[in-house]
């Protein structure tokens, strides 16, 4: 594996900290089919149910995901020493 595959990976990572600027969106298609599977097995969903049900599980990890970017990029903007100077 070479650098720039290395970097392409890792591209959601923030080289300073090691945090993860966003969630993958491999891991929201993992939960959206997760959430399918168990709906249709488990409860017994019909295939339109599960979709409305796979909507609302992007919906709610695309939300989570921007307010904690929002808060982060909020935090580092209070942090900045030159806030409010300009």
């Amino acid at each position: 594996m070479d650098s720039t595959d290395s970097s392409n990976s890792l591209n959601s990572l923030n080289s300073s900290n090691g945090e993860v600027k966003s969630l993958p969106f491999m891991v929201t298609l993992v939960v959206s089919a997760a959430t399918a599977v168990v709906c249709g097995e488990l409860f017994g969903f019909p295939w339109w149910l599960r979709l409305i049900t796979v909507v609302g599980a992007v919906l709610a990890l695309e939300a989570a995901n921007q307010v904690v970017g929002r808060a982060r990029a909020r935090r580092r903007t209070l942090r900045r020493p030159d806030h409010g100077l300009g």
